[in-house]
This record gives structure tokens, C-alpha cells and sequence, in this order.
């Protein structure tokens, strides 16, 4: 008993530590007080509470075997890449940065999955906060965002940095909307209700376009396991509906945009979007996506096959190699703004399949044990899937730190299910290193109890 009990402390202080590790870089706050310090010293802390509570870590991770043979995988391919196309014009440093964060924060978020309220308690603090500046800011000065349409330098940060926090604060409030709905019980969950459009407002008013469209993704994934359960044939029906609708209306809202009239001076949240489509401006997704499709459209097969190399996309750009990650070259701010373009960019085709599997490997399983989650394990896998919409629109894969964080807790959590599956059977789970069907092997079914 005295066990469970400290092995439940460490985890519930791992979880709190490694979320605030995976926000302490993007979390603006913090650049107030020191953001490289609070990042390392909560990866520090971290990494030896998780020691300490390494049986289990142990544990959920044999549960999920298949998973990660792909990870591996994976990052064995990613090494190879770069000593073949890459070594030595991007840096090693680089391809240190990302091994060393990538495995961190997929540590931490496997020895977070069994504390998930300390993760979200982080999470709804962070956009609490958020809504209590702004607010402060907009009752002294009048409003948090300027006439251009961008956010007030709010945190004294200069121009620049001013301009480039809208969708990290906008990524925040809509984790921090999931989380209330994690932590709010019975009548309590009102709060969370009324907190929804507050969020909703600020992430408009930021313009952050990419936040908007995951979070209601996330939304989706929710109303699709709870109808899943219910009635599979409907969900798989209703889903398949949606895509299609979702790409007809992106189509028509395309060839619309191409044609229609907008005033100059317009920074709504859609007028930008037409403008990025008709005008398409340097700098901006529809430029970048076009230039990077050409390039590999270009590829001669061995390219197309293995990828040009990791980094090399902003050495193609003209921005020079990315370096160390906490280094903030103009090589590590360049990137395809497209994970699944870029994995194929820089790994080609292996790169890109192998990737796309282990990103949704998770989703499958989550569906597959949905019945038997609990409220907050289902909003985990909503957070997931919000990264996992938001890397197709502003992904950049070595720093994704979030992303990887909410891989391992989704794996932790069907970890945690594959254990109590095997302590209620008299026949351990089949476990198999075959990738093709590492899906049956994950997905034994649920509990009866």
C-alpha cells in the first residue's frame, strides 16, 4: 500500500514538473522570469523523479511493445539520414537536440499517463492566466490587440517576439479548455462551460487560425468515440461524411477565395485567409507548401525514396543550417509548416510511412478502448489529436517538444489499459513485433468489470 501510494506521489509530481518542461518554452509568462532556467530545471527534476519510478514506466511500456519497435525505428531511420544526407553541413548538434528531446518529453508523457489531472491542472493554470492579462490589459488600455490586428507587446518582449506568440497562446487556450472539462466535477463543470467562449473569443481575437480548426478536431474525436460506442457502423459513416464535407468546403471556400474582393485594410480572421490564398504572400503557408511541393515534385528517386536530409529544408531555403535546438538560428525558425511535407522533404517516402504509422497507431487504440477510458484518459486523446491536426498547418518536427509529450501520454494510457487487461486474464495479451498487426495487438479488448 505504502508503495502504490509513493509510486502515485512520484507520478503525480513527474506529470505536474513535465508539463510545465514542455510549455516552459512557449508559455510567454515565463520569458518574464527565465524560460531556459524553469525549461531545464523542470527537465532536471523531471528526469530524476522518473528515475526513481522507473518500475512503471518499465511496465507500461512492455504493454506497448509494437509501438515502440516503431519508435525505434524510426529514429534509427532519422540517424541514418542525417549521417548519409545531411553530416556534415547541418550540425550534429542538431540531430543530438532532437534524439535527447524527442526521448525526454516521450518519457515524460509515458510517466505522466497516470496523473493526468496534475498535467491538466498546468494546462487550465496556464490559460487562466492568459485570460487574466489580457483582460487586465484590455480594461487599462482598451483592447489587447492592435488595429493591424496583432497582439499588444503585452509581456515586453519587442516587435518581433510580440508578433509571434498568437498561436502559441491560441495552441494554450484550447488546451486549457480541454483540461477544464478534465478537472470540473458535477455542478463544477458550468465553470468549464462558461470558460469555453472566453477561450474561444481570445484565440479568435489572436488570429490563430491553426488553434481554431484543431480544437475542433479535438471536439469531433470526442462526439466520434462517444457515438463509436454507441453505434460503430453510424460513427464510421458520419466521420467518413464529415471528411468529405470538410474537403468539398475547403475547395469551394478556395475557388471562392480566388475571386473574391477584400479590403486592404481588413485583419479579420478570414480576410487573411482569402488574402493568403489569392495573393499568396512570401513567407506565408500557401507560398511555403507550393515551394516545398515543387522541390520534392523535383526529386530524382534515390530523394524521393530517402529524403534530402534532416535540416536540410532552411539550408534549401537560404536560411542556413539548423543548430542545438535552444539555439535559435534562422535555420531552426525555417520549416514546411507541414509535418507529414516535411517528414517527406527530409526523409522521403520510408521517412514519411513510418511516421504517419506511428502517429496513428495511438489514435486506433484510443478508439478501440474508448468504452472503458475514463473522462480525463478521452480528453488526453483529444489533446493528442489537437497536436496531431496542428502539425498539418504549423508542425516543425524537431521542436516539437508538445507533440511528442502527448504521444507518450496517449501510449502511457494504453499502456495502463493493457495492464489491467493482462491482470484480469489468465493469458497474457499476445504481444508481436509484426508492424502489420501491431494494431490487433494493442486493441485487446477492454475491461468487464
Amino acid at each position: 500500500m505504502l508503495s502504490d501510494q509513493r509510486s502515485h506521489l512520484l507520478t503525480t509530481l513527474i506529470a505536474g514538473i513535465a508539463t510545465v518542461a514542455v510549455f516552459a518554452k512557449s508559455f510567454t509568462p515565463y520569458y518574464l522570469i527565465g524560460s531556459t532556467p524553469i525549461f531545464a530545471a523542470a527537465c532536471l527534476l523531471g528526469l530524476i523523479l522518473t528515475a526513481l519510478n522507473w518500475r512503471q514506466v518499465v511496465n507500461q511500456t512492455i504493454h506497448v511493445r509494437p509501438i515502440f519497435v516503431l519508435i525505434v525505428l524510426f529514429y534509427v531511420l532519422v540517424t541514418a539520414n542525417y549521417f548519409l544526407n545531411s553530416w556534415p553541413q547541418v550540425p550534429v548538434t542538431h540531430l543530438l537536440g532532437i534524439l535527447i528531446f524527442h526521448g525526454i518529453f516521450l518519457l515524460f508523457g509515458l510517466a505522466s499517463a497516470g496523473a493526468l489531472n496534475a498535467v491538466f491542472a498546468v494546462l487550465l493554470v496556464q490559460g487562466i492566466a492568459y485570460v487574466i492579462i489580457f483582460g487586465q490589459f484590455a480594461i487599462r488600455n482598451g483592447d489587447f490587440i492592435r488595429s493591424d490586428g496583432y497582439p499588444e507587446d503585452i509581456f515586453g518582449l519587442g516587435p518581433d517576439l510580440s508578433l509571434a506568440i498568437h498561436q502559441q497562446v491560441g495552441s494554450q487556450m484550447a488546451l486549457a479548455v480541454l483540461a477544464a472539462f478534465g478537472l470540473a466535477l458535477g455542478r463544477a463543470r458550468w465553470l468549464a462551460i462558461a470558460f469555453t467562449p472566453v477561450a474561444v473569443v481570445v484565440i479568435y481575437r489572436m488570429l490563430a487560425r491553426t488553434s481554431m480548426l484543431a480544437l475542433g478536431g479535438s471536439m469531433a474525436l470526442l462526439a466520434f468515440g462517444a457515438l463509436y460506442v454507441r453505434k460503430k457502423s453510424v460513427a464510421l459513416a458520419l466521420a467518413s461524411a464529415l471528411a468529405i464535407s470538410v474537403v468539398l468546403a475547403s475547395a469551394l471556400f478556395y475557388q471562392y477565395a480566388l475571386k473574391a474582393n477584400i479590403a486592404p485594410d481588413a485583419q479579420d480572421l478570414i480576410s487573411r485567409t482569402i488574402t493568403e490564398i489569392k495573393e499568396r504572400p512570401s513567407g506565408m503557408r500557401m507560398d511555403i507548401w507550393l515551394r516545398t511541393w515543387d522541390r520534392i515534385a523535383a526529386n530524382p528517386p534515390a530523394k524521393l525514396a530517402l529524403g534530402r536530409g534532416i535540416g536540410a529544408y532552411p539550408i534549401d531555403e537560404g536560411a542556413g543550417p539548423p543548430d542545438w535546438l535552444l539555439k535559435k538560428t534562422e535555420g531552426a525558425r525555417t520549416y514546411p509548416h507541414n509535418i507529414h511535407l516535411e517528414m517527406l522533404y527530409e526523409t522521403g517516402i520510408a521517412g514519411l510511412l513510418i511516421y504517419t504509422l506511428l502517429t496513428l497507431l495511438p489514435l486506433g487504440a484510443g478508439i478501440k478502448y474508448w468504452p472503458v477510458l475514463s473522462v480525463q484518459e478521452k480528453l488526453a486523446f483529444a489533446m493528442y489529436f489537437f497536436y496531431f491536426v496542428s502539425q498539418e498547418l504549423s508542425g516543425a518536427f524537431a521542436i516539437s517538444y508538445d507533440f511528442q509529450f502527448f504521444l507518450g501520454l496517449v501510449i502511457g494510457i494504453i499502456g495502463l489499459q493493457r495492464n489491467e487487461t493482462w491482470r484480469g486474464s489468465t493469458v497474457p495479451p499476445r504481444l508481436t513485433g509484426d508492424i502489420a498487426a501491431a494494431t490487433a495487438a494493442i486493441d485487446a479488448p477492454g475491461r468487464t468489470n
